[in-house]
């Protein structure tokens, strides 16, 4: 059985953060259209979002019209959702606010400003929610 590429980044994820500082957990819901696939608590930042995507090779992020609702919603109401990408090309992420999404369902991902681009290993997510400001 082929476990797929998100799957895997996942794991990638959850190694990174769990065990530390934070409480990470995976969700599927069939309930909740939309919903992101990791509520995260961190002491420092509370509760927020990680919708988890891998970089098509059309460097497109494919989001479902759902996950563009919610997370748009949630985001211009001032709640901490974000969409982590990896870049399987690079073995780099690059981390969107949530009130990007819909651009990065519209268009090319390199024309979509994010708030961190690198090595999964080097991101600091306490630093960057703690410092960004939506725009």
């Amino acid at each position: 059985m082929t476990v797929k590429t998100e799957t895997n980044f996942w794991k990638s994820v959850k190694t990174l953060l769990d065990g530390g500082d934070y409480i990470v957990s995976r969700l599927e819901s069939y309930v909740t259209p939309g919903f992101p696939d990791c509520l995260v608590f961190h002491k420092d930042v509370g509760f927020f979002t990680l919708e988890l995507k891998v970089l098509g090779s059309n460097n497109k992020v494919i989001l479902s019209p759902f996950q563009i609702a919610w997370n748009m919603r949630h985001a211009m109401a001032g709640a901490h959702s974000y969409i982590l990408v990896s870049l399987p090309a690079t073995n780099e992420v690059k981390l969107f606010h949530g009130c990007k999404t819909k651009d990065l369902g519209h268009s090319s991902m390199d024309l979509v400003p994010g708030l961190y681009h690198g090595r999964l290993a080097d991101m600091d997510l306490v630093k960057l929610l703690n410092s960004q400001t939506p725009s």
